[in-house]
């Protein structure tokens, strides 16, 4: 007679499900024991800490492994916010406020530069340089988004960052593009690599979140404004932009930041019925900030504090200066022209997936690169959060 082993396998290894809910279980206990200690950090900087402790630099609870098979709900989770923000974005009233698209281009230009510069100083390539430099130039707007939301910001400086924040990841994007060309040039890729690839990512990308926006108008006008039924409409189709972004080798950052902008511009009737995405977004944050924490490796800044320290103190002293310098343009005061620069202080959070789609071309190009750009991460993660808080509430906007 044959026995049958019923008993689980000892040791028991987690799964993707489990993960997810020890991720969700963490992060809240996290944010929550930290807000209780020190009220007025923001509930972000309790998921960072909290998946520092229990991602592979600290507890290991969750192992790489686990990390890379989450990674996709975590692009959905960007994605919600990217979508989020796109349909905060006027356009229209951007494009006649000069002064605040002035403000966002000089900002991430001189960014760029300076940060090219001193990290050429420090002895990084010029390739490696131009990417870090070029991911510098975007500020999260999950971390942007998130604590505008937590503390119910309204006003000329909240309103402001929110534009420069898609300015700077707009123009960061097509600058990552041309970089990654050149990474193909120094891995002597094929010529449709380095000159095709970066324009099939913008446009491509950018087409099919307008494809997707004309097909949620479409249906969202068969569903005659039912609020619910269009909540979920609008959840399926920035699952299905993420999933056919990855299928077509794709932005699916760029894909969903259009498609919000696009569904919100193109509704001239306005079928759709704003979104309210505050609970369901409310868990993806978690589960994207307890990621991006879990993702930091703390032994790099033993040796690469010195170019972290000066990466971060350089681009708050460029965001700050322009900020300022520019703040009558803005129709703001001197003091808001402050607030609002130290408000873009959180780094992108896409800029981990960026650093992983360069690693997955070439390796042996991405080990610097990742180790450098996880470091400032450490910093930024955590600093970042902190002060966008400070910011509004200095302010006076923020509401709670």
């Amino acid at each position: 007679m044959t026995s049958h082993v019923f008993f689980p396998t000892w040791p028991i290894s987690l799964n993707v499900l489990t993960a997810i809910g020890l991720i969700l279980i963490a992060g809240v206990l996290g944010a929550h024991f930290l807000r209780r200690v020190l009220p007025q950090l923001p509930a972000i900087t309790g998921y960072v800490l909290t998946g520092i402790l229990i991602g592979p630099s600290v507890l290991n609870l969750v192992d790489a492994t686990l990390l890379n098979d989450i990674s996709l709900l975590v692009d959905l989770a960007l994605g919600l916010v990217l979508f989020e923000l796109g349909r905060r974005i006027d356009y229209k009233w951007l494009l006649r406020e000069k002064g605040l698209l002035l403000t966002g281009i000089i900002l991430s230009s001189l960014t760029f530069v300076a940060l090219f510069i001193l990290l050429t100083q420090f002895g990084v390539s010029k390739l490696i340089a131009s990417i870090v430099a070029a991911l510098g130039m975007a500020t999260s707007p999950a971390v942007v988004l998130n604590v505008v939301r937590e503390v119910k910001a309204e006003g000329q400086v909240s309103e402001r960052m929110l534009n420069i924040v898609v300015i700077g990841n707009a123009l960061a994007l097509v600058v990552l593009s041309i970089a990654l060309a050149a990474v193909h040039v120094e891995f002597s890729a094929g010529w449709e690599n380095y000159l095709l690839q970066p324009v099939y990512l913008l446009l491509g990308s950018t087409l099919l979140g307008w494809l997707i926006s004309r097909l949620l108008l479409l249906i969202g006008k068969w569903l005659r404004r039912e609020r619910q039924a269009q909540l979920i409409l609008i959840l399926a189709l920035i699952a299905a932009t993420v999933g056919v972004a990855v299928m077509l080798h794709l932005s699916a950052m760029i894909a969903l930041l259009a498609f919000g902008i696009a569904s919100r511009h193109l509704d001239a009737q306005h079928a759709i019925e704003e979104p309210d995405l505050n609970q369901i977004s409310s868990l993806l944050y978690v589960v994207l900030f307890v990621f991006a924490g879990a993702q930091l490796e703390l032994g790099h800044l033993a040796t690469l504090w010195p170019v972290v320290l000066a990466f971060v103190v350089l681009r708050l002293v460029i965001t700050i200066g322009v900020t300022t310098v520019l703040a009558p343009t803005n129709r703001l005061s001197t003091r808001n022209g402050v607030l609002l620069g130290i408000g873009l202080t959180p780094l992108s959070g896409f800029n981990i997936i960026m650093v992983q789609h360069a690693v997955g071309y070439y390796p042996q190009f991405g080990v610097q690169l990742s180790t450098l750009v996880v470091s400032i991460l450490v910093i930024l993660e955590l600093l970042g959060p902190i002060c966008t808080r400070l910011a509004l509430v200095t302010s006076g906007e923020a509401k709670r």
